[in-house]
């Protein structure tokens, strides 16, 4: 803390002083953890990647001004998409935005971002169906699915049902246009290789996989039909059950189990976790989503790099998992370790907090002036800063 060079209160400086060496402490003791999860690797068919094949590609990506500007009238930012392709050689790009105001949640945000993002996405797709674009690979930000899927469908005639439809005609365009499409995860959250241990991991993925894995190598723990069912058992009975897991296992299998009202909780949302998945897989009014199940997750490390790389592979161009990852890992950007044509998108969309404040400048312009307190900053010291 000492390398403090401004004014800081001395309480404050204490407080933090306390948290660093809590937390140098606590990832001190991932030591032995990293050796224990690079263990797991002799359950998985640990492969090296191979030569890559050029490929025409493009990558999607959306942006939004974060955080946005909380208004009187709302929360307020400027979302944008758009998508950069390398295809016979040639650049393609392509860009354009929307605002967002509304008395929603910053998580409304970036599920409205995500729904522009898959939106343009299956445009592209369509377009390859019309001989406009030429691509094999389709490139994307995050995941596949939009959250509730894959999990579940989201509630018919509710706010996000938008979502089953966006998803399903990407994967009608990707099936129809003979696309491969891959979604790279950057922040990883998910602990899906709890699956290989039989237990909920202390660490994410992108922790587990790169303590599993030697620069130049990847693995596939296969495709969230089967992935999925079984991910669902460990989260919900042990990550989220602790000491009630065998308890809430009994329960799922109907069998007289005493528990909680927490307990009773998790083992009513694992029972429904079988019904709620096997309907995605199985929608009449969403038949493209069952393309989801054959979705495969694969980990990877580029040569060079430390750190692995999550990766979602719908194949529905057949090109071969093996030959897309070492594509992916053959691009890989020397600094970040993702492929380069997503860092050029990232870069592409980019929204800065001076474009948010010029355009909420010019929809106030337009406001009349009776109503141009809903555009203010609910904060009092941001009217008295910058353009306010």
């Amino acid at each position: 803390m000492e390398t403090l060079d401004f004014w800081v209160e001395p309480d404050l400086i204490i407080a933090l002083r306390h948290d660093v060496e809590k937390y140098a402490e606590k990832i001190s003791k991932l030591r032995g953890v990293l050796e224990e999860l690079s263990s797991l690797r002799k359950f998985v068919n640990v492969r090296r990647l191979g030569p890559a094949r050029s490929l025409d590609v493009y990558a999607v990506d959306s942006s939004y001004g974060s955080p946005p500007l909380e208004l009187i009238g709302g929360v307020f930012t400027v979302i944008a998409y758009g998508y950069v392709g390398i295809s016979k050689g040639v650049q393609d790009r392509f860009l354009t935005g929307a605002l967002y105001f509304s008395d929603g949640r910053e998580g409304d945000i970036s599920r409205f971002a995500a729904l522009l993002e898959k939106r343009l996405a299956a445009r592209l797709l369509e377009a390859k169906t019309r001989g406009e674009k030429q691509l094999d690979l389709l490139v994307l930000d995050g995941e596949i699915a939009i959250h509730p899927l894959p999990f579940n469908l989201a509630v018919k005639g509710g706010k996000y049902e938008e979502v089953n439809k966006v998803v399903n005609r990407l994967l009608r365009w990707a099936i129809e246009s003979r696309t491969s499409v891959v979604a790279i995860a950057k922040r990883v959250r998910s602990r899906y290789l709890s699956v290989l241990a039989g237990r909920c991991l202390p660490v994410n993925d992108k922790i587990t996989a790169s303590a599993m894995l030697q620069q130049g190598e990847y693995f596939s723990i296969g495709k969230l039909r089967d992935l999925l069912p079984k991910w669902a058992l460990i989260h919900y009975a042990d990550c989220e059950g602790g000491g009630e897991k065998e308890a809430i296992l009994k329960c799922y299998r109907g069998e007289s189990a005493k528990l909680s009202p927490k307990g009773e909780r998790l083992c009513r949302r694992l029972q429904e976790f079988d019904k709620n998945f096997g309907e995605v897989l199985t929608s009449a009014t969403y038949p493209y989503l069952r393309g989801l199940g054959d979705v495969e997750v694969v980990y990877y490390v580029p040569p060079g790099h430390r750190t692995a790389v999550r990766v979602e592979v719908f194949d529905s161009g057949n090109i071969g998992v093996d030959k897309i990852v070492s594509f992916l890992a053959s691009t890989a950007s020397s600094i970040t370790g993702y492929p380069q044509i997503l860092d050029a998108v990232d870069q592409y969309v980019r929204v800065s907090p001076d474009l948010v404040e010029a355009v909420l400048t010019a929809l106030l312009s337009k406001t009349p002036g009776a109503l141009s307190y809903l555009m203010w900053p609910t904060n009092v010291q941001k009217r008295i800063a910058g353009r306010f």
